[in-house]
């Protein structure tokens, strides 16, 4: 039922024939939203606080959780389409980027315009030009560039799309699985994950102490991409690194290293953790998102593997996002990721910290503790020590 808002009087219409008007008596959020109720009516007479939330703030936040898609996707399109790269040469009316974009003009308008609304994009008359969190994140010059993880994001999109599906059917969709069988698949994930490495690897070994009197070997496991074993590498000069990869990923890595000049010192080895030995004789190493896509069998003998390929006395290094129902904002993450972890693989799960520490003492490990690192750079990391005597 509705009824009338308290205090407000209607008005005539433009026409002068009277009949429904709008109440400016209405909260200020609904005309933002291009809504609005005629003839000074409101739904509720009356409200119910429910731990000092309204029904409406109730209704807002979530209606505001359903949408934030659009906002995202915002960002991926202009990623996609070029419009950040495009406005480096300048401010630019909206014609002029569609052409460099080779889109439509009025389409390309209302994209710029929502990127002005979102912050991305900056407007002078009708000249629009990137803002400073586009120029700083996402211009590929810039060594803050995401645009390689924009552009995984949207394949996010894809999965994360079948996500009752794969709730329904409890395992990883069909789908998703030829997601990564499409030619460029490994390049684009590691490019995306370096993005996030590139900023993030080194306050990682900044945590991480290690000795600077004698020459050290780093193991990368599943290192993917290969930023993290160069950020040690540039930390440490005493420290050489190898990152053992699939041959596909092996191949970006190869790249990246020699792009960072690094190839001197960080080399690559092709192979499936899954199926062959280590090596043998590291000091460090490292297991970096790697246990979080393994079976509860396949993290034992993972880390197993990592046990025999240290030297007595030598680290293992983890970093994970670990479930914990003490710390809401962890947690949020871990669900969110174990859910991605259904999307992705269909075998991998988060873990609580205690069983990882668990884990470690099972394959051998002592000594397991945690360090924290800045908060923006996310996870934690668990270190463990292989005893000196073996």
């Amino acid at each position: 039922m509705r009824v009338p808002v308290s205090g407000c009087t209607p008005t005539m219409n433009e026409n002068g024939t009277g009949g429904p008007s709008y109440c400016s008596a209405l909260p200020g959020w609904l005309p933002r939203w291009g809504l609005s109720v005629p003839a000074c009516y409101w739904p509720f007479s009356e409200e119910t606080r429910v731990n000092d939330v309204t029904e409406t703030e109730l209704w807002r936040s979530l209606h505001s959780l359903l949408r934030g898609y659009r906002s995202a996707q915002v960002v991926i399109a202009c990623n996609e389409l070029g419009v950040f790269e495009a406005l480096t040469r300048g401010a630019q009316p909206a014609v002029e980027v569609a052409a460099r974009l080779g889109s439509d003009p009025e389409s390309t308008r209302r994209l710029l315009d929502a990127g002005v609304a979102l912050g991305l994009l900056i407007k002078d008359g009708d000249r629009y030009a990137n803002a400073q969190l586009a120029q700083v994140c996402l211009t590929p010059d810039s060594p803050w560039y995401i645009g390689h993880l924009a552009s995984l994001e949207a394949a996010g999109y894809e999965r994360w799309g079948r996500l009752a599906e794969g709730v329904r059917m409890g395992r990883w969709p069909e789908a998703n699985r030829q997601l990564e069988e499409r030619s460029g698949w490994v390049r684009r994930f590691e490019l995306g994950m370096y993005d996030m490495a590139r900023v993030t690897a080194p306050a990682i070994a900044a945590a991480i102490d290690l000795p600077a009197d004698r020459a050290l070997r780093l193991l990368d496991v599943g290192g993917g991409h290969g930023g993290y074993a160069m950020a040690f590498a540039r930390r440490y000069p005493n420290l050489t690194a190898t990152v053992f990869e699939l041959p596909a990923a092996a191949e970006v890595a190869r790249e990246i290293i020699a792009a960072g000049g690094m190839g001197d010192r960080v080399t690559v080895q092709a192979g499936d953790f899954q199926r062959d030995a280590l090596g043998e004789g590291y000091d460090v190493a490292l297991l970096f998102g790697v246990l979080v896509s393994e079976s509860p069998a396949g993290r034992l003998d993972l880390l197993g593997k990592v046990h025999a390929a240290l030297v007595p006395g030598g680290l293992v290094v983890i970093r994970e996002l670990w479930s914990d129902a003490a710390d809401p904002v962890r947690s949020l993450e871990a669900a969110l990721f174990s859910l991605h972890m259904l999307l992705s693989n269909g075998v991998g799960d988060v873990a609580m910290l205690a069983e990882a520490r668990a884990w470690l003492d099972e394959a051998g490990f002592e000594e397991s503790g945690e360090l924290a690192v800045p908060e923006w750079a996310g996870s934690s990391l668990l270190v463990a020590r292989k005893s000196a005597g073996g």
